[in-house]
């Protein structure tokens, strides 16, 4: 789905995820402990290959709007915004059906129906995106950052919505023969 030099020059019209998200907010930086009343996402709870890992968790407490802005939901797109510039921007999908809250530090985007955040995600994952990622990267020593707004001016090739469902349930079948 992604081959060649520079997949946005591909048949499918280019698309910014800026014109695709439906909302694009930062997580709380509120410090988190170890009980609260909801899970929360940190930099390691996404791994390097685009999956959630929820095996070590923090937790916190929020309400109101503070909760509204940095609750996820199911189909949400995790971003990690700051890291080391080889770990900036990992990207994940939030397949769960409870309500997490997530760091300052991630940005969750919410599409519209044009797209399947799993596109995006696999996309963001691909060798090319990893490249352009890097690229985009500012930073001081140690710490890469990528700013929601950057992150947003993201192009990427727009296929129709089958094409995309497609390609994710191909990758879906070709993960499970890896096990």
């Amino acid at each position: 789905m992604f081959g060649g030099p520079d997949p946005t020059e591909s048949d499918c019209p280019p698309v910014t995820i800026g014109e695709l998200a439906a909302d694009i907010r930062y997580g709380t930086s509120k410090k988190a402990s170890d009980s609260g009343e909801f899970k929360y996402l940190r930099m390691n709870n996404m791994t390097d290959d685009g999956r959630l890992d929820l095996s070590d968790l923090k937790y916190i407490d929020l309400s109101g709007a503070e909760l509204e802005n940095a609750k996820v939901v199911r189909g949400d797109l995790l971003f990690n915004r700051t890291n080391s510039r080889e770990k900036v921007g990992k990207t994940c999908v939030f397949n769960k059906n409870e309500p997490m809250v997530i760091a300052g530090y991630i940005v969750r985007v919410r599409f519209d129906d044009r797209v399947e955040p799993g596109y995006v995600s696999a996309f963001l994952n691909s060798n090319y995106g990893k490249g352009l990622l890097r690229k985009m990267a500012k930073g001081a020593v140690g710490q890469a950052n990528i700013s929601a707004k950057e992150m947003a001016k993201i192009e990427l090739p727009l296929p129709p919505i089958e094409l995309q469902r497609s390609f994710l349930d191909f990758a879906a079948s070709v993960d499970k023969s890896k096990f």
